[in-house]
């Protein structure tokens, strides 16, 4: 079979579209989570990976590994950020620009590849092959290229990191984009053809090596509010 990112003839592995390490807070004491689906003709049950699939071949594997080995410090404390907050936003100071654009695209792009149905709605036409280019290359690209906003989801005064949520297509003043949420984040990604505006772009991660973030609330968030509201009339919840 055909690794999706090197186009090599291979054995594939297992892929995770989200990376392993963002199920971490989702996993009880026998290693499971409850995947709970918001249609009612679909089961809630247990699972005990995270979403995986044929996907790469083991170089591949190898080569995202090191994306999210590195995202995973930045997302879970493991080294020490400067952090100021300006205007509602966070700015985290000290972020690899590269290295952490290149995990999130990575997860961009795995989700428009993959054939599972958590992932159908992200299609992202031509512009898949120019990010897998990208991915392959280690090109990062510009800040203007494929930014993403980042908000983390609060409750309570506390990050709701336990939350996995179909993507979504959206759109961000007139540009389209994918909306995810794992790792307690709400991922924004911005597709364009056009000129980003400056203000999205302003809000995402800087060659400078800041990454920004706007904290919002649960409930401010609709999205969310009307996916719980329809769980509950599903008896889901």
């Amino acid at each position: 079979m055909l690794c999706k990112l090197c186009k090599k003839d291979a054995q594939l592995r297992k892929s995770h579209i989200i990376p392993e390490f963002i199920y971490s807070t989702l996993y009880d004491e026998k290693h499971r989570f409850h995947e709970i689906h918001v249609d009612a003709n679909t089961k809630n049950k247990f699972t005990q990976k995270g979403v995986r699939e044929l996907l790469l071949c083991d170089n591949c594997e190898q080569y995202f590994s090191k994306f999210e080995r590195y995202a995973s410090l930045v997302l879970n404390s493991g080294f020490e950020l400067k952090v100021k907050k300006n205007e509602g936003l966070l700015h985290f100071e000290g972020v690899e620009y590269a290295q952490f654009k290149l995990f999130a695209l990575s997860i961009l792009w795995r989700a428009s590849v993959s054939s599972l149905d958590f992932f159908a709605e992200v299609s992202l036409d031509s512009h898949e092959e120019i990010i897998r280019n990208m991915l392959l290359d280690g090109d990062a690209g510009k800040e203007e290229d494929y930014p993403f906003i980042l908000s983390p989801i609060m409750h309570k005064n506390e990050i709701l990191e336990a939350l996995i949520v179909k993507p979504t297509l959206s759109g961000v003043d007139k540009n389209e984009a994918y909306r995810f949420v794992f790792g307690g984040i709400a991922w924004v990604f911005i597709i364009s053809v056009n000129q980003v505006p400056d203000a999205i772009v302003q809000a995402s991660i800087s060659k400078s090596g800041v990454l920004k973030m706007l904290p919002q609330q649960l409930t401010e968030m609709d999205f969310l509010v009307g996916m719980a509201e329809n769980m509950v009339n599903n008896g889901k919840l």
